[in-house]
């Protein structure tokens, strides 16, 4: 995801998930090659041997928490799972991908009994098949929708999902003319946008709601947030579905946004 591979994104996880831990021999954890993969990245601080196979986890680097924040506001977009849950699935799911490489397609994965909350934290969320023994997971492997999770794919559906989004339909059949053509205009500034929507003869919290929607999206598109511009969309969307005039003003600005985004 964002430039590193799955085995890369599991080790990056696990460093913030243990950077505050009396934890720092890594080594066991088999995936060396990946930490010293972000540490020639300037990802994490750590030493190794010069077999390249200790690992000794020292810190983050700030390229290391940029990323991990933005790959895992990412993750928890598509399934809202704890923290702790989700290093658990990052891990998995490599073991996953390396066992399917040699084994039949339900490969089963490690179970950490100290864990079980996690699994099944995940088995509800559908990233993990879980069968159970006496309340602990006994047999797990990972699930379709836990390798889209763990690779990044769901970022896909993020893109689908905002090239669906329209205030289009919230326009109804007493909007004029006009406002049927200001949706076909070009790029449309924040500025006009905002300027229009002060012009307007309506509630004044309507109208504090408007400009602060599309302030949010316009932001969310400049930092080409994908997960975000989504959620200031639909927000977007909402507030036009209350007024025609609004929804009149904020289309063409939308499609300005769209446009900025995906640039």
């Amino acid at each position: 995801m964002n430039g590193l591979s799955l085995i890369q994104e599991a080790a990056l996880a696990y460093a913030w998930m243990n950077q505050d831990s009396n934890t720092r021999d890594f080594t066991n954890l088999g995936i060396s090659e990946a930490f010293i993969a972000l540490k020639n990245q300037r990802m994490i601080e750590m030493q190794t041997d010069w077999e390249h196979s200790l690992v000794m986890f020292q810190s983050m680097l700030p390229a290391g928490s940029e990323h991990y924040d933005k790959a895992r506001k990412a993750r928890r977009w598509f399934k809202p799972v704890s923290d702790e849950a989700d290093g658990l699935m990052m891990y998995l799911a490599v073991q996953d991908e390396e066992k399917r490489k040699s084994e039949d397609r339900h490969a089963f994965v490690s179970v950490d009994f100290d864990k079980d909350t996690y699994y099944s934290e995940l088995s509800r969320c559908g990233l993990l098949n879980v069968q159970w023994a006496d309340d602990s997971p006994y047999l797990v492997t990972v699930t379709d929708e836990g390798r889209i999770y763990a690779n990044g794919w769901f970022q896909e559906r993020m893109d689908e999902r905002i090239q669906s989004i329209s205030v289009a339909p919230v326009i109804n059949n007493n909007v004029s003319a006009k406002a049927n053509a200001e949706a076909e205009i070009g790029d449309v500034t924040i500025g006009a946008t905002v300027g229009a929507l002060l012009d307007l003869d309506i509630e004044q919290k309507l109208k504090d709601d408007a400009q602060e929607a599309v302030k949010n999206l316009e932001k969310a598109a400049k930092d080409k947030n994908k997960e975000k511009f989504a959620e200031k969309l639909e927000k977007v969307a909402s507030i036009a579905k209350s007024s025609a005039e609004i929804a009149s003003i904020v289309l063409p600005f939308v499609q300005t946004a769209i446009k900025s985004l995906i640039g």
